[in-house]
């Protein structure tokens, strides 16, 4: 669900909880349980409240008279009723918090095997580039063993003739070398 339809069903939800509340403070008058706890809820609510202010006053009150029933009816109607309000907007505000922290762990993790392909991605590169240098280096290798042999050649056929004939047996003794010896690797 986007952020803006979550929000929505947020809203939706706390909205339709004020009737619900409301219908709790109503149905309290008739409702011979609801009646009970509503006025136990009351008088408990009343005799916190009380305790609370005479001990901020600095005075520590012995007991408390419990409230008349319709007070403490009325009393225990508006707490539950502002209960129900306060725990659907505590419901809804820990949804959100848990699906945008869902949210941004989603975006790390997906952050994280991102850079993991792109590291990934370059130590192959490296790789290749490494195997590209030891290809060309080897080849290298050939030429330079190639050039030895074709020099040792022409030293060879210097010394033995001095003659005009000399180019026709270097080529001939260049067509008989093979470029790549017989150690030759295919790439």
């Amino acid at each position: 669900m986007t952020t803006i339809g979550f929000k929505l069903a947020g809203l939706l939800f706390k909205q339709l909880v004020k009737p619900i509340a409301k219908s709790v403070k109503d149905q309290a008058h008739t409702r011979p349980w609801l009646r009970d706890i509503c006025i136990k809820v009351g008088d408990w609510s009343n005799r916190v409240s009380l305790r609370l202010t005479l001990r901020l006053m600095g005075h520590n009150p012995a007991k408390i008279k419990p409230l008349a029933a319709e007070k403490a009816l009325e009393y225990g109607a508006n707490f539950l009723g502002e209960v129900l309000v306060f725990s659907s907007a505590a419901l809804v505000t820990g949804a959100e918090f848990t699906r945008k922290y869902q949210s941004d762990a989603n975006k790390a993790e997906a952050k994280r095997e991102k850079e993991r392909k792109q590291k990934e991605a370059l130590e192959n590169r490296f790789r290749t580039i490494e195997t590209k240098i030891d290809i060309l280096l080897e080849r290298q290798n050939q030429h330079e063993r190639f050039l030895e042999k074709v020099m040792g050649h022409i030293h060879s056929i210097k010394n033995e003739s001095a003659s005009k004939s000399w180019w026709k047996s270097l080529l001939g003794s260049i067509s008989s070398l093979s470029l790549f010896g017989s150690s030759s690797t295919a790439s």
